[in-house]
């Protein structure tokens, strides 16, 4: 019983050790973060006076058109990829109810060598 004792004065010690130690960290962090804050990016004036120039615009517009095209092709995938891998699931015109399906996803989880016994 003494062990047992001992074994437990020791842990107490140690979590309020370690609580201390937590609120401590979390006192710092708390005091850097409230201290230590990011300058601003300082912008020159003769770049916020520059014009966009023709070659410029165009090259934007060119930019967007690509874009566009990237996400008219990327949808035309996703939705031939989802008529390739759709599956039937119903079967000789059955509807596949909750139960029927709950009953094949336990039978699926199940190990190989109980499925091959029933």
């Amino acid at each position: 019983m003494n062990d047992l004792v001992f074994a437990l004065q020791i842990s107490g010690i140690g979590i309020v050790l370690l609580l201390i130690a937590l609120s401590l960290l979390a006192g710092l962090i708390s005091l850097m973060t409230k201290y230590i804050v990011d300058k601003p990016e300082k912008t020159n004036e003769e770049n916020s006076d520059v014009v966009e120039t023709k070659a410029e615009v165009e090259e934007f517009v060119s930019d967007k058109k690509d874009l566009q095209l990237a996400a008219a092709i990327a949808v035309a995938l996703y939705r031939a990829q989802l008529e390739i891998t759709s599956v039937s699931t119903e079967q000789a015109g059955e509807t596949m109810n909750s139960w029927r399906q709950f009953k094949l996803n336990r039978r699926l989880n199940q190990s190989s060598t109980i499925r091959r016994t029933r």
